[in-house]
């Protein structure tokens, strides 16, 4: 029965090819805007290279400190021994800096560092392609070693290949590199550079941000054992603040509500601030609704104005002993259909949204996307992920089933002879 239903709803896609391609467009944009939105909260939030570990991973960013000039406290050093950590990974990223590279033969560029730990490496899941990482003694010594990117390697070299152990300048510094990894997208803001250097050769790692009262400009990433246990360490992490912030006879210290579980950590965008999550979580539904009810109207109203050319048609197969529930099933049927061939469609479209508009589509929600000369590609991974593209259709086909459902409940209370005489 239901696929005599699909037959008869694909002949009448043929037969109505106005109808069809409107409704189908309608709905291909709708589910790509949705697609869109979805893609970038993914990309955000997702376990994508190299950040695999978001969903165990804690993070804390600048503190602020009240007078009450003194310490110079290392937060790895403060937490490194807590229960449940298994590590803490700390990073510096500086966009600010006009800083440059060059080797033999190569004019100097503009290149964008970070500044890294040993455990930074480890917590992150870089893809080598030669080499390995910089080492904790590397960091303490303060060593004239790097790790490049692909493309930085390729700029200054002309290889990624055997460039491990060669030199090059940076900042009028020479350097060794150490290793070469996969390119690292600006989607992932917490990771990306051209180049990663040891933590400590970073020109000034500032104790004070005196526009704001804050203290540090090192984020440090804790690696918590198991999701469950990430409250307690949130309340451990506090903790440890808390006792900190008493001994200090000058000072008081506020960690904000942090650490942060990363997906929040993303919205932590003013630093001086706690963000609001009651007020980020309307913002994002009232675009939701607005990105879903204004078409689903639009196709109700297109849906009901179709009904009622079909009102006698309806009558006529009651008469011929068709049920209520029967002719409500094919009217349904239709509907999926057309959302289904308008899913297809808003996939196309939702890809060529995203892949033309990279360089600032991320950024519509997002200022931690520091420096947008970096590349922000997507992969494979980013993009063509089924559970993103199964949920985006899935509320899309909900809320045109319930459009398609109101006009077509309205004009099946119409008795057969109402039916049948409604061209009259």
């Amino acid at each position: 029965m239901i696929r005599n239903y699909f037959r008869q709803a694909w002949t009448l896609v043929g037969q109505h090819k106005l109808f069809t391609g409107i409704y189908v467009v309608g709905t291909g944009l709708s589910i790509a805007l949705v697609m869109t939105l979805f893609i970038i909260f993914y990309v955000k939030f997702g376990p994508v290279y190299p950040e695999y570990n978001r969903n165990r991973t804690l993070v804390v960013k600048p503190i602020k400190r009240y007078p009450k000039g003194k310490p110079e406290n290392w937060i790895d050093e403060m937490l490194t021994d807590l229960p449940h950590v298994e590590l803490v990974a700390g990073s510096m990223f500086d966009s600010w800096e006009n800083y440059q590279v060059s080797a033999t033969d190569v004019k100097p560029f503009k290149a964008v560092p970070r500044f890294a730990n040993e455990d930074f490496w480890k917590l992150f899941s870089f893809r080598f392609i030669e080499g390995h990482p910089f080492t904790q003694e590397d960091v303490e010594a303060k060593s004239p070693v790097a790790v490049l990117s692909e493309s930085l390697a390729g700029r200054l070299f002309a290889t990624v290949e055997g460039v491990t152990g060669r030199h090059f300048c940076f900042n009028g510094r020479d350097y060794r590199v150490c290793g070469v990894v996969q390119d690292v997208s600006n989607a992932t803001p917490e990771t990306v550079g051209d180049l990663w250097l040891p933590l400590l050769n970073a020109q000034y790692i500032r104790k004070e941000l005196d526009r704001m009262g804050l203290l540090g400009n090192v984020y440090a990433y804790l690696l918590v054992d198991d999701k469950a246990n990430i409250e307690n360490v949130r309340s451990e992490v506090q903790d440890v603040f808390r006792r900190y912030s008493q001994q200090d006879k000058d000072y008081e210290y506020d960690l904000m509500g942090q650490p942060d579980i990363y997906w929040l950590s993303t919205f932590r965008q003013d630093l001086d601030k706690v963000p609001d999550t009651m007020d980020l979580a309307k913002d994002f539904l009232y675009i939701l609704l607005a990105l879903l009810f204004i078409p689903a109207l639009n196709l109700s109203g297109m849906i009901s104005s179709r009904m009622d050319s079909r009102i006698s048609e309806l009558g006529l197969r009651k008469a011929y002993g068709a049920t209520r529930r029967c002719l409500l099933e094919q009217v349904l049927c239709e509907n999926l259909l057309l959302t289904l061939l308008g899913g297809l469609v808003g996939l196309v479209f939702s890809y060529l949204i995203v892949l033309t508009a990279s360089d600032w589509i991320l950024t519509l929600f997002d200022k931690n996307i520091y420096d947008t000369s970096l590349s922000t590609s997507f992969t494979v991974e980013m993009l063509f992920n089924p559970a993103v593209f199964g949920i985006a259709l899935a509320v899309c086909v909900v809320l045109n089933v319930v459009s398609a459902l109101v006009p077509a409940l309205y004009a099946l209370r119409h008795t057969i002879t109402e039916s049948l005489n409604s061209k009259r």
